[in-house]
């Protein structure tokens, strides 16, 4: 708890230092605290006993509010994004105290004067969960791993106080797991009623009204590389599996934030190698998958939210469901390059999480 307090007091002093910029008028500097309390979301009948406490958390953000100088703030009426850190416990010693830090955007898709309805997005890293063990801690039967992807999602009323603060509640939805990097990998899934108090530390600004902007590019080409590990099965674990994507598409863009497109995926999965009897006259040929894919990508900004559904043209063995899902998010420094983190999955179920470059034409 105190290098988390610590976390948070380097937060502000953060915050305070920008308030006295103006950042382009293009944004207003926020602070956010929100708490919310619920319980464990059963999805597997071994969890049962996992939602017999009381969970609690809690989260500071310090973020910016969109002012609408940029056209894509129009495009999601007037968002807020920014960083934030969690603390959070299960009343449970099996599960741990979890922490994390992540990043978030705020979508509201219903405003008033005094009010607004918004949807939030929040994705990072946890850490600091009890890890199953079969010996010292057999009851948490759905996380293998201390280190975990954050998921979160929040639906919300908020209601404007004044300049500088509002107020809001809502229901919070939260998602833990490791992307089958460690085995058990059920995923820790939590339901809570969420609080929030927001501060302003610049008066509120009227939003702007712009045109809308030249007419882009319709067509592009986008290739990537993308890299990974998971492990085969429990009893394996410390086994990690090398996997890698190359991939290749070609997107339309149909409106100012969203493409669509079609593409290809070359893989090469190194896990595939426990599906062989004879493993010593095994190639890289026998660990090899190809598949062509539907896309689609939310942009905002520099970034961009990609979903793809895939279907398997050849398979070496017959390891799993024919079609896939891929969930992205990818970063843009510059136009045409961008850094990519996504999961790759079968029917919701984790294959493993892709690190890559890529870059478009």
């Amino acid at each position: 708890m105190k290098r988390y307090i610590q976390i948070l007091f380097f937060i502000v002093v953060i915050n305070e230092s920008l308030c006295g910029q103006d950042v382009n008028k293009k944004t207003t500097p926020i602070i956010e605290y929100r708490a919310y309390t619920g319980g464990v979301v059963i999805h597997h009948s071994n969890m049962s006993s996992l939602n017999d406490h009381l969970y609690v958390g809690n989260e500071l953000r310090l973020g910016f509010q969109t002012t609408g100088k940029d056209y894509w703030h129009h495009l999601f009426n007037y968002p807020a994004f920014g960083l934030g850190v969690y603390a959070g416990t299960y009343n449970n010693p099996s599960l741990g105290y979890p922490r994390a830090v992540f990043g978030f955007i705020e979508l509201p898709f219903k405003r008033k004067e005094k009010s607004y309805i918004t949807t939030d997005w929040s994705g990072g890293v946890c850490f600091n969960l009890n890890a199953y063990d079969s010996i010292s801690n057999p009851e948490n039967i759905a996380i293998g791993s201390t280190v975990n992807i954050y998921v979160g999602f929040s639906f919300m009323y908020k209601y404007i106080i004044s300049n500088k603060i509002e107020i809001g509640a809502g229901v919070k939805l939260q998602h833990f797991s490791n992307g089958a990097y460690s085995l058990p990998n059920l995923g820790l899934n939590m339901a809570s009623i969420e609080l929030s108090l927001k501060y302003l530390t610049k008066n509120r600004q009227s939003f702007m009204d712009i045109p809308s902007p030249d007419v882009y590019d319709k067509y592009e080409v986008v290739t990537m590389y993308a890299c990974g590990w998971n492990v085969y099965s429990e009893l394996t674990n410390d086994v990690k599996y090398f996997n890698s994507t190359m991939s290749a598409s070609v997107n339309k863009r149909v409106t100012h934030k969203r493409t669509v497109g079609v593409g290809l995926d070359c893989f090469y999965q190194g896990y595939l190698s426990e599906y062989y009897a004879d493993k010593s006259n095994i190639t890289n040929k026998d660990l090899m998958s190809y598949a062509g894919f539907l896309s689609s990508e939310l942009l905002m900004n520099k970034f961009r939210i990609t979903t793809q559904l895939g279907f398997y043209i050849y398979r070496p063995v017959d390891f799993s469901l024919i079609f896939y899902e891929r969930l992205g998010l990818r970063y843009y420094p510059v136009k045409w390059m961008f850094a990519n983190v996504s999961i790759k999955a079968h029917a919701a179920k984790a294959e493993f999480l892709e690190y890559g470059l890529g870059f478009k034409f």
